[in-house]
């Protein structure tokens, strides 16, 4: 994608945008200037997105033949662009595409601004906005085009495919194994396309305080009180628990899960068995989920996510979830039959904004967990507002 800046976003300042004016940087492919925000921004945003990527500035005047800018007149800024941009794009394309915004003020009037978006080409094409159309930038003009080609068509799910491959790949990969025999929850919310530097602006001192304090909140004195840095990011790091936070915009929390043992009535003999305390597992699965949904919401991120777990020494265990008792005094042999377990949420990354309720995303794992034990499914058994607010 071709950037009319020539420097990243997050650096533009109002003396940029005259540059834009001084080298007559028309309207095509990759940039479109707007005065305000037009009614079909959504297909704007996801074309950019369907094609090369591009940049949309919002608050500029281009009323002439040949598209260039000649001011920057801006918006008024009393209803935040940056977050009335975010909602049109969460409200109306599918999935979101990634962007980022920065909104510039002007010297000679601080009530208005510029809004400049940098979104790059898409990973996870066609984004469908509400009409079930998808739009693409067209070459001889700034206005989005309905997509009808099939073989466009093709190469934008043929390139979405592939990306989905990668992302496969890496929720059956197995984590790396942790010494003992003791048993270990891990969970992993990362955004995708992998490898993004999601967060990595933000890992400044003022920023940092703002997560320690997200976490904290969460996890309510919970959490260790050594922090470690390190050059991907930073952990709470404690006895065997570990929250991490890494730039790349990825949220692992690692735990030790309790086990007790109890003796079960069987009709032949009382047997003692071993279990999992299965509330832990719930609590650590959605405060992870609510910690990168906070993340994601603290630093506008709205694009594409996949959620994956593992649970390691569980072999010849059960899960205390009372229930479901009378299985362990009815079926010959209850236990858990796997050493180790990699459960993945599903091969199709979700949209971010499913995270604004952590059930939903949580409770298809669980069902995963509950089937690994024998259970065959969670369908009379989602989480209660009360666990939720723990």
């Amino acid at each position: 994608m071709i950037n009319p800046f020539g420097k990243p976003i997050e650096q533009l300042e109002e003396v940029d945008l005259a540059k834009l004016i001084e080298a007559e940087t028309s309207e095509g492919l990759y940039v479109e200037y707007k005065e305000d925000f037009p009614t079909h921004l959504a297909k704007i945003v996801a074309s950019f997105a369907n094609t090369f990527g591009g940049w949309i500035i919002i608050g500029a005047d281009a009323r002439n033949p040949r598209n260039v800018p000649t001011s920057f007149p801006g918006i008024e800024i009393n209803n935040d662009p940056k977050d009335r941009f975010r909602n049109i794009c969460r409200d109306t394309i599918t999935p979101v595409p990634l962007f980022e915004s920065k909104l510039i003020l002007k010297s000679s009037n601080p009530s208005r601004g510029i809004l400049v978006v940098r979104i790059p080409e898409s990973s996870y094409p066609p984004h469908i906005i509400r009409d079930g159309r998808i739009y693409r930038r067209n070459m001889e003009g700034s206005d989005p085009v309905g997509e009808t080609d099939r073989h466009i068509l093709d190469r934008l799910f043929e390139k979405s495919r592939h990306n989905k491959i990668e992302v496969k790949a890496f929720i059956n990969r197995k984590l790396q194994k942790s010494p003992g025999q003791d048993v270990l929850f891990k969970v992993m919310c990362c955004p995708v396309p992998l490898n993004l530097k999601l967060i990595d602006p933000f890992f400044v001192p003022e920023r940092l305080s703002r997560f320690k304090k997200m976490a904290r909140n969460i996890w309510r004195g919970t959490l260790p009180k050594n922090i470690r840095f390190e050059p991907e990011g930073f952990a709470f790091e404690g006895d065997k628990q570990r929250l991490e936070i890494l730039r790349s915009g990825v949220v692992c929390y690692f735990t030790p899960i309790p086990t007790y043992t109890k003796t079960i009535d069987r009709e032949l003999e009382p047997r003692q068995l071993e279990f999992l305390k299965y509330q832990s597992l719930q609590i650590a699965l959605l405060r992870t989920i609510k910690l990168a949904r906070e993340v994601y919401r603290f630093t506008g991120y709205m694009g594409l996510f996949v959620l994956k777990v593992a649970l390691e020494n569980v072999n010849g265990k059960g899960l205390d979830d009372p229930k479901f008792f009378n299985f362990y005094k009815i079926f010959p042999d209850p236990q858990c039959s796997y050493s180790d377990v990699i459960l993945p949420y599903g091969f199709n990354p979700k949209e971010a904004k499913s995270m604004e309720n952590p059930r939903h995303v949580a409770d298809p794992l669980l069902g995963y967990i509950y089937r690994c034990f024998g259970f065959e499914a969670l369908d009379t058994h989602s989480i209660t507002r009360s666990e939720l607010a723990r």
